[in-house]
């Protein structure tokens, strides 16, 4: 009943109240739904569409801007972003900007909220531009705070984009931008953002200035150096510094804090994978199982949780129940919203299909996997048992002791095999990598045969290994085996480039990449087999 008596008074201030006093009291209302919004406190469609009516009739531009604006959060809230996307347009075409009193802050505000959309939905481009217009109509109304979140937000959509040398130029611009208005703390973490892709790129010294600001000024930390709660992934990155610049001890100590604190799939892969790698560098292979097990399992996890965010995603940007009401007000429209609604519940249907037929198939595949990795792992540890009996009498059993550790290397490689599937999609790893800078600039040389830079190998290396972990690691453990052009073949070789035109950017003859490549495929994977084979085997690897 008081929800209906407010629908009755607007609607008598919409039809009858046109005069100053009834437009102030419609305005007072508006500021009052606008500051729901700022206090997250929850308003409807209903609460603010009389609002849009009226000012739309009787408003000024920043008047009509801001009810929009609000339409549009209300609709988002609701869960319907195209809606939401569509007042927001609305709104930000509301907008004088030719005239001294346009309210620049709030038209700031129109398209940090469209950006956020597009970003939510993996539009990362189309955030980016949308975050742009926000910055620069923020500084125009002095809104500083507004600009500087929103150019952070830039930073963060080119890492996405798998761009990080402008995301991080971006991070380190907008942390100096902080600073200069005092504001330490969001200085602090905006900058440890930035301490991931500086291990990446080995600039230690520079990472270990950022990780000591964060825990000294972002506020984030107790007493006794422990991150609040919801932010354990930290604890990876701190783990990661160590395992870089090998303190095996205290990379140990983190990844097992995280291990024990961060309780989500994420937090438990992440430590899992951490220790599987430092027990690869101690030579501890038991240890190494049980930890890269423990990953799979989680990373299999985390992609069923992912894969169930999506889909709501999805029914989120195809949720048009408000237009279904709408069209049965509006009888012209009603037959091609009717259809639309269909369509759209067919895709979730559909979605839906395709998410339980890939689910059944993973925990087959993962059964069998599973199955598989016990097997190598008996075979391994009995290979072990009968290398220690043998080294009793080391002279006479020295063939029998190098045939079971052949045994073992062949074993751990089908483990390292077995966990590499599984853990991410080949196919949107390969299409992700193929669309970063560097790999188009690799394409080019090799078409006009000229050899990359050194920076530009270093920065290929890094997408490479970052879209394939399971790669780095295999590469990892065979460099020493390798040399130069080798291992820059096996590089090429697992981007997809063709034979020729890796000579091409090697500068050496076709024939000696073939040669090579027959060569490493028993160096690599200890088999008798042409080139075609190496590439069929290199490839597999992600």
């Amino acid at each position: 009943m008081k929800h209906l008596l407010t629908i009755i008074v607007l609607l008598l201030a919409l039809t009858c109240c046109t005069t100053e006093s009834g437009r102030n009291q419609m305005r007072s209302g508006l500021d009052s739904i606008n500051q729901r919004n700022r206090n997250d406190q929850p308003f409807t469609v209903t609460d603010v569409e009389p609002y849009v009516r009226f000012f739309d009739a009787h408003g000024t531009p920043n008047d009509r801007l801001l009810a929009h604006y609000l339409l549009g959060r209300a609709y988002y809230e609701a869960g319907e972003a195209p809606i939401a996307l569509e007042c927001y347009q609305k709104a930000a075409e509301c907008a004088d900007t030719a005239d001294v009193d346009c309210d620049f802050g709030q038209l700031g505000r129109v398209y940090g909220q469209m950006s956020d959309v597009f970003y939510n939905q993996g539009l990362f481009r189309e955030a980016i531009y949308h975050d742009k217009l926000s910055v620069g109509y923020a500084w125009k109304g002095k809104d500083t705070l507004l600009a500087l979140r929103n150019l952070e937000q830039i930073g963060f959509a080119y890492k996405r984009l798998g761009n990080n040398d402008s995301a991080m130029a971006v991070i380190e611009d907008v942390a100096k931008k902080y600073y200069q208005y005092g504001l330490l703390s969001d200085a602090v973490i905006s900058l440890s953002t930035n301490i991931r892709p500086l291990l990446n790129i080995g600039d230690y010294p520079k990472a270990k200035e950022y990780i000591d600001l964060y825990e000294s000024h972002s506020g984030l930390f107790d007493s006794c150096g422990n991150i609040e709660a919801g932010r354990e992934i930290y604890y990876k990155t701190k783990g990661l510094f160590f395992l870089h610049t090998n303190q095996l001890d205290s990379a140990e100590h983190y990844f097992r804090k995280e291990l024990r604190d961060g309780r989500d799939y994420n937090n438990q892969n992440a430590a899992a994978t951490g220790l599987s790698a430092i027990y690869q560098r101690l030579h501890r292979p038991d240890s190494v199982a049980k930890y890269s097990l423990y990953a799979y399992t989680m990373s299999d996890s985390l992609y069923s949780q992912r894969m169930t965010k999506e889909i709501e995603n999805i029914q989120a940007m195809y949720n048009y129940t408000r237009h279904q009401n709408i069209a049965n007000q509006e009888q012209k429209k009603a037959n091609q919203r009717t259809i639309v609604i269909w369509i759209c519940f067919g895709i979730i249907i559909i979605v839906c299909l395709l998410t339980f037929i890939i689910s059944r198939e993973l925990t087959r595949k993962r059964k069998v996997a599973e199955q598989k990795y016990q097997q190598s792992q008996s075979v391994i540890e009995q290979a072990q048992s009968d290398i220690v009996k043998l080294r009793k009498n080391a002279e006479t059993n020295r063939e029998l002791i190098s045939e079971k550790e052949q045994i073992i290397r062949e074993q751990e490689t089908i483990l390292i095999s077995l966990l590499q599937h599984g853990t991410q999609s080949k196919t949107l790893a390969d299409k992700r990598l193929k669309s970063t800078v560097i790999f188009g600039k690799f394409e080019q040389l090799s078409v006009i045969g000229q050899k990359p830079t050194n920076v530009e190998w270093e920065r290929m290396e890094d997408q490479l290994f970052k879209y394939y972990p399971g790669f780095k690691d295999f590469m990892s453990r065979h460099t020493h085996l390798l040399n130069d052009k080798e291992y820059k073949t096996c590089l090429l070789i697992r981007l997809g480039f063709k034979p020729k035109m890796v000579s091409n950017m090697l500068e050496v003859d076709p024939s000696y990449i073939t040669n090579i490549r027959t060569e490493m495929t028993q160096k690599l994977f200890y088999l008798s087999g042409s080139s075609k084979t190496f590439d069929k085997m290199l490839n597999e690897i992600y």
